[in-house]
């Protein structure tokens, strides 16, 4: 199966320890969810990914969800990407996505014109369908 290219932030890598090439980079932040929202995609435990920070690196990883950790909310579990080999981080050609769009997973709709348009009133739901906005990185159903 060809991984699924999602935009990561690598600033968050975290190695396994002295002498292991293992590493994980959590998928929580904006970047991400946007990225998944934009090809329609949701996080599921052993999707292959191609994790990338544009026009720097990137690298193959497996979206796992760890209940080990807090999401940022402080949600018990969070979706990590699972690297088998830290030296396989290769440079990165791929350029930046646009930060003005972020569909709803379900229905299309651009929520960055409904927060505008919202205002105050602002909704983590979509108004068009009442999905919702993290829909993409929601925990699995055996987690929740």
């Amino acid at each position: 199966m060809t991984p699924h290219p999602v935009y990561a932030d690598f600033t968050a890598i975290e190695y396994e320890g002295e002498g292991s090439t293992r590493a994980h980079v959590a998928l929580t932040g904006y970047g991400t969810l946007a990225s998944l929202a934009k090809q329609r995609l949701r996080l599921v435990e052993g999707m292959p990914l191609l994790l990338f920070e544009p026009n720097d690196i990137e690298c193959e990883a497996i979206a796992h969800f760890d209940l080990s950790r807090k999401d940022p909310a402080g949600r018990p579990g969070e979706w990590v990407g699972l690297i088998a080999d830290h030296r396989n981080i290769r440079d990165c050609t791929r350029g930046a996505e646009s930060s003005r769009e972020h569909p709803c997973i379900a229905c299309g709709s651009n929520f960055a014109a409904q927060s505008f348009s919202a205002g105050r009133n602002y909704t983590e739901r979509c108004t068009n369908c009442g999905a919702s906005i993290m829909e993409p990185m929601a925990a699995p159903h055996r987690a929740t």
